[in-house]
């Protein structure tokens, strides 16, 4: 094929500049391109539009040897064309947003069509009368019959559509990616995964999956920020005397001491929390004591408390100021 035919297909003149056939050529790729335009010869046109331009915009033998000898004062070429990037919302355990790990999310994809081997054509085609013209190749205008624009004249159409994909060439299909988890992730961090978003333009690169995170409700901790709350039941008699507990955290079980009449007033434990990330400093474990009585008390149980009790009241002033001030009051009325 000669250098006019190339042209003629563009739609340009001999003499036409760089500027004109590039515009001309992503005119005519919008209009044939396989994706946009679903007529049987889409395919074709697109790949004759395609190898035209192509031929045209080839250097030549003295542009070659002049684009080398500038090629340290020539500026870098501006960045392929990139496809879409996409977001989504991944839900992660507690633990696994804090420890990080590996974990696995479902994306739409593509596979090939085996029936056409992705091409989206098959090597037969279905040929039917044209509608239009019935199969006369003609339609009747205002000067009079004129050939069929549907059929370009053949009276007949032929799909070569593979029918399995429509075309296509693919069908839908999700696919499982296994994504690494980088330990410290907040609800609401972001987790670029380069290359797994929308499909590469020609010529270009596919776009970026951007993951947010979000934590599922956990069964012991509540996450607020950076701080890790957890609630214990602990026994009245050992908020009373103090001494060791044992409370869970992230990374299994602590040991807390508890200070004497610790009552209800929350432990935080510093940097305990959930783990820091970059700058980001580590949070608290805050740990809420919930006191539990016996359900009944023994013999030796009331013996001991009887006797506390005695005690207590013997050193009123100093051990209960309250109940003085009561009894007081009980005394004076």
């Amino acid at each position: 094929m000669s250098a006019v035919n190339f042209h003629q297909i563009l739609g340009v003149a001999p003499d036409a500049s760089a500027a004109e056939i590039k515009r001309a050529y992503k005119r005519l790729a919008m209009r044939w391109h396989p994706d946009r335009n679903p007529a049987p010869e889409a395919h074709e046109e697109f790949r004759r539009v395609r190898e035209a331009f192509e031929r045209l915009t080839r250097p030549t033998e003295p542009e070659i040897e002049a684009k080398a000898d500038e090629a340290d004062s020539t500026p870098a070429d501006p960045a392929p064309a990139k496809g879409e990037d996409r977001r989504m919302e991944v839900a992660v355990d507690l633990l696994e947003a804090a420890r990080g790990g590996t974990i696995s999310i479902t994306l739409d994809g593509r596979v090939d069509c085996a029936d056409c081997d992705g091409s989206g054509q098959r090597n037969y085609g279905r040929t039917t009368m044209c509608p239009h013209c019935h199969g006369s190749g003609r339609l009747r205008g205002k000067a009079g019959l004129k050939p069929c624009t549907h059929c370009h004249g053949k009276g007949f159409t032929t799909d070569h559509r593979c029918p399995s994909c429509d075309g296509r060439g693919w069908h839908p299909a999700e696919r499982q990616l296994a994504v690494s988890l980088p330990p410290g992730m907040l609800p609401g961090d972001e987790l670029r995964i380069a290359g797994q978003g929308g499909a590469a333009p020609e010529g270009g690169a596919p776009g970026d999956l951007y993951l947010t995170i979000r934590t599922r409700p956990h069964a012991l901790f509540r996450l607020d920020r950076h701080d890790i709350h957890v609630t214990v039941p602990v026994s009245i008699f050992r908020l009373l005397a103090g001494g060791t507990i044992e409370a869970p955290d992230l990374d299994g079980l602590r040991e807390v001491l508890l200070p004497e009449m610790a009552g209800k007033q929350p432990i935080r434990v510093p940097q305990a929390g959930f783990p820091g990330r970059g700058r980001r400093h580590a949070g608290d474990l805050v740990i809420h004591l919930a006191p539990q009585y016996p359900c009944f008390l023994s013999k030796e149980q009331k013996a001991m408390l009887e006797m506390a009790e005695q005690v207590l009241q013997h050193q009123l002033e100093s051990q209960s100021p309250a109940l003085a001030q009561w009894k007081e009051m009980l005394e004076n009325r």
